[in-house]
């Protein structure tokens, strides 16, 4: 059965089930069949599985990157550090207003590509992607089978009092992604726009995303409708006062809204209180950190400790190589691991995996290695301690370079 694979490895890390000392997966047409120990797996084996031996290294599933902007992805090194949130944001307008491109699409559709290269190489299998162009179609065949899988955020920004069309954009099936309205923000979309996005959602039973809480800026026009956002806003002629009522805080606006739930991706959450947090908490949305693009933008970072204490809810991303110096997830973890020593890095490690793919839908194919899931694995050199250590040298070290994809 040449189809057949048994791939063995020091360390099994399955992430749902404790790590398994001389592990194995067996897999078929890169799918997992079953997992174990490797003395077991070989005498269930059909005859004819070719076994693959990893030898010391350690096989884990791949890392899901749960936000990201790969169509930003050509203002990489562009972008300074440090300018703020306002300044971050009118330094990208003013790019995006220089473009003098014949065809934006396909800019947009060669950053993807780029994104999704470097995600593959940096161990990513799968990317929540936020993008307000429909790319897909311009994945070709080979783009979608080899490189990460991909949900599409459609994302919408409707600062407006009417109401909101999701048209749903016209395509020919299979897609080689997925995909479903996002909603950018609470101030950029009305109230009535936040409800329409997260009910067409609801309906399709997907997944519905948006940035929250991702700067003081943010923070200070939800309470008093000024500062630096508001005048963004009208510098793009928006009719803040006809579209945006104040609330304590952007969360209190999405609890209003009737948008929290379980299906929901809170992206950023960088600057929380405790109400806030209790709320998402409350509500079993998913909080997806980017520690990295934070540090880039306002030098700040959040309180992953306090949100670690409160849900197991937790997933990790990178956002935009315009806010980001690389698309790694493995440099989210360190990141983490290194500012906040309390948190388990098991813990963490799960959030980079399996928490990702749950908050996507997609935990039935990647983020654990389970049967009847992708056989989308990691093989990594470098381990050396007891297996008790195994998630520390995961969130800790610096891993790009040592990894080997294992199955599409």
């Amino acid at each position: 059965m040449k189809d057949l694979h048994l791939h063995r490895a020091a360390l099994l890390v399955p992430v749902l089930t404790p790590p398994i000392e001389n592990g194995a997966v067996l897999t078929r047409d890169n799918m997992v069949l079953g997992l174990g120990s490797f003395k077991e797996l070989k005498k269930q084996a059909p005859i004819g599985t070719k076994v693959i031996d990893h030898g010391e290294l350690i096989l884990t599933p791949a890392l899901v990157n749960c936000h990201c902007h790969l169509g930003l992805s050509w203002l990489n090194g562009k972008i300074p550090k440090g300018l703020g949130f306002s300044g971050w944001l009118k330094a990208i307008m003013d790019y995006i207003s220089r473009e003098e491109d014949d065809d934006p699409d396909a800019r947009i559709c060669d950053a993807v590509i780029k994104g999704l290269s470097l995600s593959r190489d940096a161990g990513v299998c799968l990317v929540g992607d936020v993008s307000n162009v429909f790319y897909p179609l311009c994945l070709n065949k080979d783009i979608s089978s080899n490189y990460p899988l991909i949900h599409l955020f459609l994302e919408k920004i409707h600062p407006l009092p009417e109401p909101l069309g999701l048209e749903k954009p016209a395509f020919p099936a299979p897609l080689p992604a997925s995909f479903s309205f996002s909603a950018h923000s609470v101030y950029t979309c009305s109230r009535k726009a936040l409800r329409a996005i997260k009910k067409a959602c609801k309906n399709d039973n997907l997944p519905f995303s948006i940035h929250i809480s991702e700067s003081k800026e943010e923070l200070e026009f939800v309470k008093t409708a000024a500062g630096p956002i508001s005048d963004i806003l009208k510098e793009r002629k928006r009719d803040v006062e006809g579209f945006f009522k104040t609330a304590p805080s952007p969360v209190a606006i999405l609890e209003q809204e009737g948008v929290l739930d379980e299906m929901t991706i809170c992206v950023h959450c960088t600057f929380l209180d405790e109400a806030d947090l209790k709320a998402l908490s409350k509500s079993g949305a998913w909080i997806c950190l980017c520690p990295e693009s934070n540090r880039y933008i306002h030098g700040e970072l959040p309180r992953a400790d306090r949100i670690f204490e409160q849900t197991n809810r937790v997933c990790l991303g990178t956002d935009s190589l315009a806010s980001n110096d690389n698309l790694s997830i493995f440099s989210q973890l360190r990141s983490l691991y290194n500012a906040f020593p309390s948190i388990d890095p098991e813990r963490l490690f799960r959030a980079a995996t399996y928490g990702g793919a749950r908050a996507i839908g997609y935990e039935r194919r990647v983020g654990a290695i389970l049967q009847g899931a992708d056989a989308r694995l990691l093989a990594i050199s470098g381990f050396t301690g007891a297996k008790k250590e195994v998630f520390d040298f995961l969130c800790s070290e610096a891993l790009e370079e040592r990894i080997e994809s294992v199955g599409t």
